[in-house]
Parts: structure tokens; sequence; C-alpha cells
């Protein structure tokens, strides 16, 4: 077995404990990543997110495969770890740091892994993590002007409780629905155009 270990990092304009609070959201923060609907959260300790706690992850698809998750580090507005009790033994941890005009999140994950797919798997584990900062980045820094809060509020009401395949429609259907109001807002201007020219 071989050691991996990924670190990316995203700076995000919201204030720092805005940031860590969604880092702590154990829901909030697995809805924005891109495993969300192949991983569920399940039997958080009444003392999450206190050093010791735990909560126990469980993947639908794979019968019988649930392992038990264990807080390790709570700093806060400044650090969350956690280890997973699975033959990977991974470690995540989140830090937090201020910056000029907001907040650094770094992320950090160390498991093991079979010398033969280490590399392949660093890949998928590190494009899956940078979607994930992204996102958390985008959901963040939707505050301040009241259209962001509502569009905030939107996401969390209808989009992120959904399953994968449910926000793939909703996208495309918003998808459409722009297009469809741009080519009516094109064909009017050319008709007004039109008009004023003939």
């Amino acid at each position: 077995m071989q050691n991996v270990k990924i670190t990316e990092w995203v700076d995000i304009q919201a204030p720092r404990d805005e940031v860590f609070d969604l880092v702590v959201d154990i829901e909030k923060r697995m809805q924005l990543s891109p495993l969300w609907g192949l991983t569920k959260i399940e039997n958080p300790s009444h003392d999450y997110p206190n050093k010791g706690s735990s909560y126990d992850i469980e993947i639908p698809e794979a019968e019988g495969s649930c392992f038990e998750t264990v807080v390790t580090q709570f700093e806060p507005r400044r650090k969350l770890a956690y280890q997973s009790l699975h033959e990977n033994k991974a470690t995540v941890t989140w830090n937090l740091q201020e910056v000029q005009g907001g907040t650094r999140l770094v992320y950090v994950e160390e498991f093991l892994s079979d010398e033969s797919e280490s590399e392949d798997l660093r890949e998928s584990v590190q494009k899956i993590v940078k979607d994930w900062l992204k996102n958390i980045r985008r959901y963040a820094e939707l505050r301040g002007i009241w259209t962001k809060c509502w569009l905030r509020k939107l996401i969390d009401r209808f989009y992120l409780n959904q399953q994968p395949a449910q926000r793939k429609t909703i996208t495309t259907i918003l998808f459409m629905q722009v297009v469809s109001t741009i080519t009516f807002i094109m064909a009017a201007l050319a008709a007004g155009l039109a008009s004023l020219l003939f």
C-alpha cells in the first residue's frame, strides 16, 4: 500500500465564519460534493462537530458498505479534520485562513492505495476535490446583494436536496428556458429593426 496525499485550495469572497459554518454542516457540504447521491450521511452523534464525535458514510450502491468517520480536530473558524475507519484510512483536513477579500479554504486528504492504481486514483480524487471546492466557493459567494441571497434560497430549497439525475433535469430545463428567452428577445429586436428599416 502507498500513502497518497492531495492538497487543493480556493479563495472565497466571504467571511471565514460563514465558510467555516458551511464546511461544518455535513449535509450542506456533501450536497455540494460531486459525489452527492453516491454517498449518504447517517447517524451523526449529538456532539458533532466536537473532537471524538462521529457519523457514518453509507454508499447505497454498494450493499453493506457503511463506515464510521470520526472527527479528529475541531478548531472553530480555523480547522476541521476527520478520519474514516475504512481500510484506506482516509484523513481529511479543512483549514481556513483569512486573506484579503475573504477566506482561503485549504483541503488536504491522505489515504492508502494500492501502488498499481495510486496515480489513477490520485487524479480522480483530485478532480473531484477541485470541483467540490469550486461548488463551495460559488455557493458561499451567494451573499450580500438581495439577488444573490434570493438565488441561494432557491438553490437551498429546490436544487441541493435533489439527486444527481433530478439536478440534471432541472439544469436542462433552465438552460432551455434561457435559450428560448434569448431567442425571443433576438427575434423581437430583429422584427423591430426590420420595421424601422422598411
